[in-house]
């Protein structure tokens, strides 16, 4: 067996337990390599997968092993955007009962907002949260295991696999604002610009969706809506309950605290005050919670960015003024010190052996 892009025991290295994701999107890996006939079932063993397993989608397996999984066929079958085809072919079909969920939704938005309750349910330790702004809405999609990487052909099959939703809700010429990627995207445009059709940015903190409110809140083609509250409300209970519960239930008070910064961290500003009002609690309350367990706000910032960084300087293609400003820091010099401290080696130096 081949080793993983991470062994289990990194992945979960101060994480709790490692992150999984239900066998329903191994569909879709399977899918695409259906040209590859015999080569599909070996490649699979290799991560501990079997295509007898598509027959219980629900059923949960590793996510660092499905993410390195994907990565290795892209590399053995020689199909480097092979995330973007899966994408464009998963849509309602495959999603099974949730399709019926998602035409009920009436919105893009509803539909979105039925995905993200689920989020938790279908792939545990994982960021798809939204901003709304005056115009735009951005829905956000990322791993916040920091150790499962490289990850490219997960995020690119991920936001086209969205927008192959979309596309089927509404029309096939629909395309969104922008498309923002967490990894480079330098020599990709070529083949994900006419997927998308819309400016792409690489480097990002997320990968991201910038959808129109307006394309957002119109409502479905009649022919395809089936907006009905109650219907809606019936289908989400039983989803709910068929998967069981999410990745928050019974977490502790230190692990929630950590889940926030992550979370948080290069997307916006990180101090006490700012997790402290996430539990309505005072800056002071806070650090008094969190030495009673035995750490301290700044050691789970610090953790959070030692762990970022360390994942981001695995991409050799990462500008590192791009690492500094998702990890807060005001400058790549300032950055540079603090990463030194750490580990006793330059940025450059880690990247280089890495």
């Amino acid at each position: 067996m081949i080793e993983d892009t991470v062994s289990p025991e990194k992945s979960a290295a101060g994480q709790g337990e490692q992150a999984t994701i239900r066998l329903l999107f191994l569909t879709a890996l399977v899918n695409a390599l259906s040209a590859t006939d015999n080569r599909i079932e070996p490649l699979l063993r290799d991560h501990g997968f079997f295509t007898a397993q598509m027959a219980t989608p629900f059923d949960r397996a590793p996510l660092h092993r499905y993410v390195a999984l994907i990565e290795h066929a892209a590399d053995k079958f020689g199909r480097p955007f092979l995330g973007l085809e899966m994408g464009a072919r998963f849509g309602l079909t495959e999603l099974g009962l949730f399709q019926a969920l998602l035409r009920a939704a009436g919105t893009v938005r509803a539909a979105l907002d039925s995905l993200a309750l689920f989020q938790s349910r279908l792939q545990t330790k994982t960021l798809l949260d939204t901003m709304i702004g005056v115009d735009v809405t951005t829905y956000s999609y990322r791993i916040e295991d920091p150790a499962i990487w490289p990850r490219r052909q997960d995020a690119e099959f991920t936001i086209a696999g969205i927008v192959t939703l979309v596309r089927q809700l509404t029309t096939p010429k629909w395309s969104p604002a922008k498309v923002h990627f967490e990894h480079s995207i330098s020599g990709r445009e070529e083949q994900l610009a006419p997927f998308f059709r819309a400016p792409l940015r690489g480097n990002q903190v997320a990968n991201q969706l910038v959808i129109r409110n307006d394309d957002l809140d119109r409502p479905f083609p009649s022919a395809m809506s089936l907006e009905d509250g109650k219907l809606r409300s019936i289908l989400e209970c039983h989803l709910l309950d068929l998967m069981g519960p999410g990745d928050t239930v019974n977490k502790g008070f230190v692990a929630q605290a950590r889940d926030l910064i992550a979370r948080r961290l290069g997307r916006t500003h990180v101090d006490c005050a700012s997790i402290a009002a996430e539990f309505n609690l005072s800056g002071r309350s806070l650090r008094r919670r969190l030495m009673e367990e035995g750490t301290s706000f700044r050691t789970l910032l610090q953790d959070a960015r030692k762990a970022r960084a360390s994942a981001m300087l695995q991409a050799s293609d990462l500008p590192l003024s791009a690492a500094a400003e998702q990890l807060g820091y005001s400058d790549t010099a300032t950055f540079s010190r603090a990463f030194k401290d750490w580990t006793g080696v330059s940025p450059g130096r880690y990247a280089k052996k890495a």
